[in-house]
């Protein structure tokens, strides 16, 4: 039987059993580690990954958790469609005990702001196209054609 390690708080530690479902390790971390009902939370490993033990409640823990390994206790706040989620390690003073791992969650909390280039503004065409039943539909082509060249008239 292999365990986890689980940091948090005032530089505490627990260890845990990961060989249950994701809900039941969440709710086992949530009362030994006493955080307030109602925060979503999750796990991060040593090498600043974020486990997603929330999007797979159902699925074992031990399916994404090395055993003997060390992950830190960290608070999700969902963001919607515009914003990403925000990431919160639940430790004091994370930037003292472990900078790097702070520097990643801040990093994965930003906005990632994508400028559409010239080319693939263009790339897809949309047409308004009247097909034979009358109704009007929408119709996306690219500036690929399918159909073969007419022949060259001599």
């Amino acid at each position: 039987m292999t365990f986890i390690t689980v940091k948090y708080g005032d530089n505490q530690q627990r260890i845990f059993n990961p060989m249950c479902s994701s809900m039941i390790l969440l709710e086992c971390i949530r009362k030994n580690c006493q955080c307030e009902k109602g925060v979503t939370l999750d796990l991060l490993d040593e090498n600043g990954h974020v486990k997603n033990l929330p999007e797979n409640l159902q699925s074992y823990a031990s399916d994404f958790l090395e055993g003997r390994g060390t992950y830190w206790l960290i608070k999700v706040e969902k963001g919607n469609e515009d914003t990403p989620n925000k990431y919160t390690l639940l430790l004091s003073q994370p930037e003292k005990h472990c900078p790097e791992l702070q520097q990643r969650l801040e990093h994965l909390s930003k906005p990632v702001v994508r400028k559409m280039s010239r080319a693939s503004k263009w790339t897809v065409v949309s047409k308004k196209v009247k097909p034979k039943g009358g109704s009007v539909s929408t119709k996306r082509s690219n500036n690929h054609s399918n159909t073969s060249p007419a022949p060259r008239r001599k």
